[in-house]
C-alpha cells in the first residue's frame, strides 16, 4: 500500500508529488509537519533535496522521514544526520504511520516537557 494511502488511512492530511522539483516546490510553499521523503525520485533526487535542506532550512530536517529501497553502499553516502528517521523498504505499515505520528507530535511533547 502507498505511504500516502496508509497516513491518509491514519487521519493524516497529505499531499503528494512523483518528482524531487515538485517536492521542493510543495516543501518551499507550505507547511508540514512532516516531509516523508524518498531518497530516489525522478529529476532532482532524494539526496539533493536533503542537501537543500541542510543548506537552506535546516530545521525542516527533523521534520523530516527518509523512506528509500537504497543499498547499503548508497545509503552510506548519504548525511541523513538531522532527520527524525529512516524507514527502509519494504516496511511494515505500522512502523510508518507510528514514525509519522511521532515525528508529526514531537514539539507538542517537547513543550509539555518544558511546562512541568
Amino acid at each position: 500500500m502507498a505511504p500516502r494511502v496508509l497516513l491518509t488511512r491514519a487521519g493524516f492530511e497529505c499531499d503528494f508529488v512523483s518528482d524531487g522539483e515538485a517536492a521542493l516546490q510543495k516543501i518551499d510553499g507550505g507547511q508540514y509537519a512532516v516531509i516523508v521523503l524518498d531518497l530516489i525520485l525522478p529529476g532532482i533526487s532524494g539526496i539533493e533535496i536533503l542537501s537543500q535542506l541542510r543548506a537552506s532550512r535546516p530545521a525542516l530536517l527533523e521534520r523530516t522521514i527518509v523512506m528509500t529501497g537504497a543499498s547499503n553502499g548508497i545509503l552510506r553516502n548519504v548525511d541523513v544526520t538531522r532527520v527524525h528517521s529512516v524507514i527502509r523498504k519494504p516496511f511494515d505499515i505500522s512502523d510508518m504511520v507510528q514514525l509519522t505520528t511521532d515525528c508529526a507530535y514531537q514539539d507538542d511533547r517537547i513543550q509539555a516537557k518544558r511546562m512541568r
